[in-house]
């Protein structure tokens, strides 16, 4: 979506007040850069994301159980018979197999299916000694999105690192300029998110300085998204009744953003909106009480390409809640389901 940035205007401010946004315009039309940041950085600290990440790395991989897309080996000792390779897992679950039919196997581990095939092939034989091998992790995958050569769905079939993948994938995407290819990905706002959470990985890091440290290995279901550095966008996301992602136009203002998203829902908390600068690993957080917007007692502020304006809930207290929220809400406005 090709969008733009936000100028303070009269017509703005009255269009909030159409979306149910009480506004008392201000008495000066002066506005200004955003004040000092709330928190020079307001996500942790290098020493804690590297902390966050060996943790992540520690954690025991999540038991494989069958599902779409999986293609496996089953055989049967001194039974050649009853040995069938590339056996797929259908979209219902099911597999088939000589003497014994259909079988469910959707969200069963390897062990539970030789079980079970072992213990139904008792009508049929002696003692049977199944064997069960995975031939294609087909329903294991992981996500890459954005300015990337080859952007798509990927199995995971096998360990992969994020810097594997990236390279799997094509790597970054380059243009022209200046007869020079230059790359067109911002790494400072690209992200991996798993569970819907987004991990402390440090794409410039990574990526500009070689930090391995950063290198993480990917596990099903990770989305792994990298913008476009020249795109002029920003997004504006949380208790909004159009949370999206809106052009950019040079001097836009904040009110004006939250004017085209419609103004705000009843659970807004207008007192702490969050305008995130800069990465979201590492960003620059402000804080701006929008009443005292409204009310004329503090001017307007204008944002920059990129901005991420988040307007939270009175029940969000804590940056870490706020930035998971962040992540679903900017792949929502981007129409991508991770």
């Amino acid at each position: 979506m090709n969008q733009s940035r936000l100028l303070l205007t009269l017509t703005a401010l009255l269009g909030l007040n159409a979306c149910g946004v009480n506004v008392i315009r201000p008495e000066s039309t002066l506005t200004q850069q955003l004040p000092t940041p709330v928190m020079a950085t307001a996500g942790m600290s290098e020493a804690e994301r590297l902390s966050e990440l060996e943790r992540i790395r520690s954690e025991p991989r999540i038991t494989f159980r069958f599902g779409r897309g999986d293609i496996l080996q089953i055989s049967v000792y001194d039974e050649p018979d009853l040995t069938v390779d590339d056996i797929p897992v259908g979209p219902d679950g099911m597999i088939s197999f000589p003497l014994i039919g259909d079988i469910h196997i959707s969200e069963k581990t390897v062990e539970d299916v030789r079980l079970e095939i072992t213990t139904r092939l008792h009508y049929f034989l002696i003692d049977p000694k199944v064997s069960v091998l995975v031939r294609k992790y087909g329903s294991q995958q992981y996500t890459i999105s954005g300015q990337i050569v080859t952007p798509g769905v990927f199995p995971l079939d096998t360990d992969i690192t994020l810097t594997q993948a990236l390279a799997r994938a094509g790597g970054l995407t380059q243009g022209q300029f200046h007869a020079s290819s230059v790359e067109l990905a911002d790494l400072n706002h690209a992200f991996i998110s798993r569970r819907g959470k987004m991990l402390p990985v440090d794409f410039v890091a990574l990526l500009r300085a070689g930090d391995l440290r950063y290198d993480l290995p990917l596990r099903p279901g990770d989305y792994i998204y990298i913008p476009s550095g020249l795109s002029h966008e920003v997004f504006v996301l949380g208790e909004v009744r159009r949370p999206d992602l809106f052009a950019f136009r040079e001097g836009m203002h904040l009110s004006k953003a939250l004017a085209t998203a419609e103004g705000f829902t009843r659970d807004a908390d207008l007192k702490r909106v969050h305008v995130i600068r800069k990465s979201l690993q590492d960003p620059e957080l402000y804080i701006v009480n929008m009443n005292d917007v409204f009310a004329g007692k503090v001017a307007d502020v204008i944002l920059e390409a990129g901005d991420v304006v988040y307007v939270p809930s009175a029940a969000l207290a804590k940056w870490s809640d706020i930035v998971n929220k962040i992540i679903p809400g900017m792949l929502f406005a981007r129409n991508v389901t991770p």
